[in-house]
């Protein structure tokens, strides 16, 4: 399987984590550990053995990178993570014409091991679906980082936050499925939001009635995709750094790595 590592990202002027960057800089270059935070994230891919061509999003052949024995190419960021997906989906299909799924991994993960990406890969083998999205459980997240200030869900019976690798059918993005047409039409306006989802999935998650299940086969019903939610039981794949305090937990636990 390939993967595609999503590091277009940018870190807004008012941002306490860009203090830690030089202005310009993406933000899966900023410096933890002695390393740029997406090496940490290619580590552990370049570890997989389940894993072939990676494609990274937004750097290129300057920013240095390493994918151990792995074939690395390079794409330009677009104006949108739709847009991202598309390129780096269209590169997938060049790369493997015959492929069904391919992984999509946040530059800023790094806190994720080869055993980890291992075991969604297996995951994904199991079933054939369009979209397999990680979920992980409160209890799971808090248990491993308790000042990691995830956002959460309320479903039925259970809380939980989204991880940060996922699996898509590369065909899905990479021809512009209807549903990412309307999700990307509906990404500014809270009212399309609403008619895209609808007024019964919002009275299930106010009323805390929702399951995984039905989600899944909400997005089929209402935007024509097949997906499913898998839960996950590795806190690293969902610590990724959007805030200070998570840089300084992904930090303290990544110098006593490189220590030992």
């Amino acid at each position: 399987m390939d993967a595609i590592i999503g590091a277009g990202g940018q870190i807004k002027p008012n941002d306490p984590l860009s203090g830690l960057l030089t202005e310009g800089k993406p933000k899966a270059l900023l410096p933890i550990a002695g390393k740029p935070m997406v090496q940490w994230t290619l580590d552990a891919v370049a570890g997989s053995e389940q894993i072939d061509n990676v494609i990274i999003i937004g750097l290129n052949e300057k920013h240095s990178l390493n994918c151990g024995s792995k074939n690395v190419y390079y794409i330009q960021s677009g104006n949108t993570i739709f847009d991202n997906a598309r390129s780096g989906c269209s590169l997938a299909l060049e790369l493997n014409p015959k492929a069904t799924q391919v992984l999509w991994i946040s530059a800023d993960l790094p806190l994720i091991e080869p055993p980890m990406l291992d075991w969604f890969i297996n995951k994904v083998g199991m079933s054939q679906h369009e979209l397999y999205y990680q979920i992980i459980d409160r209890n799971v997240m808090e248990s491993r980082f308790p000042k990691s200030r995830r956002t959460y869900t309320k479903l039925k019976g259970k809380t939980v936050c989204g991880g940060d690798v996922s699996a898509i059918n590369p065909n899905i993005a990479a021809n512009v499925h209807p549903a990412f047409k309307k999700i990307s039409a509906s990404r500014k306006n809270v009212m399309k939001q609403a008619k895209l989802i609808g007024i019964w999935p919002l009275l299930l998650l106010i009323t805390r009635q929702m399951t995984t299940t039905t989600a899944a086969k909400i997005i089929r019903n209402r935007l024509g995709l097949d997906g499913i939610f898998v839960d996950t039981p590795y806190a690293e794949m969902g610590m990724d750094v959007d805030k200070l305090e998570q840089y300084k937990v992904v930090k303290q636990i990544l110098e006593q790595r490189s220590i030992l």
